[in-house]
């Protein structure tokens, strides 16, 4: 029995048949091409799924000329899987993305510190303040352009961001990102300390209304909700007279 399929649907199922299988291509071409094991192995799941549905395309296409229905069963099966399957890897790659990109910050012993919002106009003062940090048991979260520096304190509860172009940090521009990271240390670590102390660095990437929105939105849940202390570093030459009023509203003077 002749069957006569509509040339839109011959189309589309074309369409569909010629774009699964250059994603196919695609992936095979990138086959164990990284050296990082995760994701490799989300591109050999991804393909496995794909040359599923592969499968049902062809053989809907069988049944554009011959055999109509024959294939239902077969077409319905390999759909499903490839959907599931495709939707599954996502996630997983999703969450692949999470961990290797997002900075994760360990949840430590909750102690008190008595820090609220304060402004320091004078790198030369982090010295001071990190000495009164090694006096408390309080874990800090510091945001920083020098990891290192913070190793001094030889604590477990010492956790730092590091703001860089360079991939391994956080970006300066992304302060949506630092917000967000800062946001789960103090819920999971109310009365602790997040520190600061590359203000100068962030406003070069971003203007200072939207830097001062970061931090007035900081100070209220950080200090305000959880009693967490925050401290801010800057150096007073970089401020305008009405940009250093402004953080003097918003932040005691240390």
């Amino acid at each position: 029995m002749e069957v006569i399929v509509p040339w839109p649907v011959f189309v589309v199922d074309i369409f569909l048949l010629l774009a699964i299988g250059y994603a196919i291509v695609f992936l095979i071409r990138r086959l164990n091409k990284y050296g990082d094991p995760q994701l490799n192995a989300f591109i050999k799941l991804s393909l496995i799924f794909l040359v599923i549905g592969e499968l049902g395309r062809i053989s809907d296409l069988v049944d554009d000329f011959c055999c109509a229905g024959l294939f239902d069963i077969f077409q319905y099966a390999t759909y499903f899987v490839s959907i599931v399957g495709i939707i599954y890897s996502l996630i997983h790659y999703v969450r692949l993305l999470e961990v290797k990109y997002l900075p994760t910050v360990t949840k430590v012993p909750k102690l008190q510190s008595s820090f609220k919002a304060h402004i320091i106009f004078s790198k030369n003062r982090l010295l001071d303040v990190i000495d009164v940090l090694k006096e408390g048991d309080f874990p800090v979260l510091a945001i920083t352009r020098s990891p290192d520096f913070y190793s001094g304190l030889n604590r477990e509860n010492v956790s730092v961001i590091w703001v860089t172009q360079s991939g391994k940090g956080v970006a300066p521009t992304a302060l949506h990102v630092l917000q967000g990271v800062i946001i789960d240390f103090v819920r999971g670590n109310p009365g602790s300390v997040v520190i600061i102390d590359c203000l100068e660095y962030l406003m070069l990437y971003n203007d200072f209304k939207s830097v001062f929105k970061f931090l007035s939105a900081l100070k209220d849940y950080v200090v305000i909700q959880h009693g967490s202390g925050l401290i801010v570093f800057v150096d007073e030459e970089v401020l305008t007279r009405q940009e250093k009023a402004l953080l003097l509203k918003e932040f005691e003077p240390l």
